[in-house]
């Protein structure tokens, strides 16, 4: 589902069939003998652009994965306390030695 997700955020479908779990499969166990150009034709095979229809909830989508890319109030890395101590006394150690 992630990979038609991808696809279409992209603007584009990816209607798979049975033979992309043989790929996945192959790719898994040793992706040294998967034939990329053999993929690729699958791949190429079973995309297609994405339906008008389906284009503005993509746009919404990527309008709110944008929004909640930007902090809030300025916030950035550089805002957020370090300190060197463990939490919870982790650094020391608190056993007892028998």
């Amino acid at each position: 589902m992630s990979v038609r997700i991808f696809y279409a955020l992209n603007g584009l479908e990816f209607d798979y069939d049975r033979t992309i779990k043989e790929i996945l499969k192959e790719l898994a166990t040793d992706e040294a003998t998967v034939e990329s150009d053999a993929v690729l034709t699958y791949l190429q095979n079973h995309t297609e652009p994405l339906a008008p229809e389906y284009v503005a909830t993509i746009n919404l989508w990527l309008s709110r994965i944008e929004e909640s890319e930007q902090l809030p109030g300025g916030l950035g890395l550089g805002s957020v306390e370090t300190t060197d101590d463990e939490p919870n006394d982790y650094d020391e150690s608190t056993r007892s030695e028998e």
